[in-house]
């Protein structure tokens, strides 16, 4: 029989699983032993989700959802502006004068195209999904 577990309890075994991850990935990249951190950060996730289905109590509500989702698109808008613009005053300012700043405006100008074809990606899979 496996035994439930309550929100406190959960929470309790969350952090110690991911502190325990935290120190193997951080020994990993000091000895250089990738493999380490790769095994034991999947080996936390596998336990995480193992015990997460044992908790008693609701842990995310619609309400949590909801909340999520307008911070989240809020966080795209935001942030994809943002670097765009910056990037690409970084390459007006390469071309006028200060040749290092065009790769680094480059750069964020394509993290910006990336993060839009990432969320246009998911809004046409979630409106396919949910016969938008």
């Amino acid at each position: 029989m496996v035994k439930k577990l309550n929100v406190k309890r959960y929470e309790l075994y969350r952090r110690a699983i991911m502190i325990a991850v935290a120190l193997l990935v951080g020994l990993s990249a000091v000895t250089g032993e990738f493999a380490l951190a790769i095994s034991s950060v999947v080996i936390g996730l596998l336990i995480l989700y193992s015990i997460k289905g044992r908790v008693e109590q609701v842990l995310v509500d619609e309400r949590a959802f909801k909340i999520s989702e307008k911070a989240s698109r809020r966080t795209i808008q935001v942030v994809g502006t943002v670097t765009a613009i910056v990037g690409l005053i970084m390459i007006v300012l390469g071309r006028g004068g200060y040749p290092a700043l065009t790769d680094f405006g480059m750069a964020l100008t394509y993290l910006a195209i990336f993060l839009l074809a990432v969320y246009l990606m998911f809004y046409r899979y979630y409106s396919w999904k949910f016969g938008e």
